[in-house]
């Protein structure tokens, strides 16, 4: 039997992604997937083998994915007041660049409710988004807390699901600019000794 294909692995977790958002957490199935993914019959189970498998699968790319958006956006040095247009960015093109990872995220939230497993690896996430977060504003020269950065992703998450499922956001862009300057606003003209307590 030949090794598995990177490839074919990021592939059928993105159609795993697109069922999740689709069709919600009970139509995620094996078979689901290898028709959304266009393989053979089988080839989902080959790579994920159990459905906790390709709940993790679809962890792992979409925070993967978020974070090759933040590496190739916006983690560099830059100006602070070059920042929260950065930030707005990458955090905008969650919903922007592909609606189904945020859909399909909500999902993943509401199962963990019945899944202590599936709330531990979403913490998990959640924690390495904040870091994402935490890390461009220190490339920025501004050090937030681990605190604050937590909070502009919770608040982000809060505006994407509103957006999604009521359709009340026209902009949210807009909205997602407001929280990135609520909490770039407590540290402007701060010394990093004072950013840093």
């Amino acid at each position: 039997m030949p090794a598995p294909n990177p490839q074919r692995r990021d592939r059928i977790a993105d159609a795993a992604i697109a069922v999740l958002a689709e069709q919600g957490s009970r139509g995620l199935t094996h078979r689901a997937v290898d028709t959304a993914a266009a393989v053979p019959a089988g080839t989902t189970s080959r790579y994920f083998r159990t459905r906790d498998a390709l709940v993790n699968g679809i962890i792992e790319r979409i925070t993967r994915r978020l974070g090759e958006r933040v590496d190739s956006h916006v983690v560099r040095p830059l100006a602070p007041a070059d920042l929260e247009q950065a930030l707005v960015a990458v955090m905008t093109s969650m919903l922007t660049e592909d609606p189904h990872e945020p859909l399909a995220l909500f999902e993943l939230h509401l199962e963990s409710n019945r899944s202590p497993h599936l709330r531990s690896r979403l913490t998990e996430a959640i924690r390495g988004r904040r870091d994402l977060i935490a890390r461009q504003c220190r490339a920025a020269g501004i050090d937030v807390t681990d605190d604050d950065a937590m909070l502009l992703e919770m608040s982000v998450l809060g505006i994407l699901f509103t957006a999604l499922t009521t359709g009340i956001e026209d902009d949210v862009g807009e909205s997602i600019r407001t929280a990135v300057g609520a909490l770039l606003a407590g540290y402007r003209g701060r010394p990093a000794q004072e950013q840093a307590r």
